[in-house]
């Protein structure tokens, strides 16, 4: 097996097995989170201090790593729009322009999205002192990934050129 083969191996395992995972993890949370304020702060007059701050969290995270996840499988909706009104030939063009579009914000979430999070002072004294810019890690880890989707999306439109500019409906049938 080729370094090729193995790299869009172990990418779709993480892209497509584990981020829909994480995803639905922080679905999770953040309904249990929400609950338990709601509880806490209706019936017991109560509200945990944390619970808003950790639903905020695990939202932002969920969207980011959707975004990620969106780019692999092509399922942006303004596309999916336009794609009805369009040529074939110029769908694929398009969805090439898109792909490489994210694949840019991908970098620029990643390098200077590490920067902005390291430089991030202070600490969430209701997370037991957690330095605020743990949380905003997101942004280089959703840069790292979206990178990762554009490259084997473009790896896959190289592969098969037929697929691309079809949604991934289209090609279960």
């Amino acid at each position: 097996m080729g370094a090729l083969r193995v790299f869009s191996v172990i990418g779709d395992v993480l892209l497509r097995r584990v981020l829909p995972a994480l995803c639905a993890t922080m679905l999770a949370l953040m309904v249990l989170f929400v609950a338990y304020t709601v509880v806490m702060r209706t019936v017991f007059l109560a509200p945990p201090f944390w619970g808003d701050t950790l639903t905020m969290f695990a939202n932002i995270w969920m969207v980011m790593l959707g975004f990620a996840l969106a780019v692999r499988e092509r399922s942006n909706i303004a596309m999916e729009a336009v794609h009805q009104f369009i040529s074939p030939r110029a769908r694929r063009l398009l969805w090439q322009l898109w792909t490489g579009l994210f694949g840019l914000v991908g970098v620029l979430m990643l390098w200077p999205g590490y920067q902005a999070a390291s430089r991030i002072l202070g600490a969430y004294w209701e997370l037991g002192n957690l330095p605020k810019s743990v949380p905003m890690m997101i942004l280089p880890i959703a840069g790292f990934l979206v990178v990762l989707a554009a490259v084997l999306a473009i790896i896959e439109a190289i592969r098969h050129p037929e697929r691309v500019g079809q949604s991934p409906v289209d090609e279960s049938h």
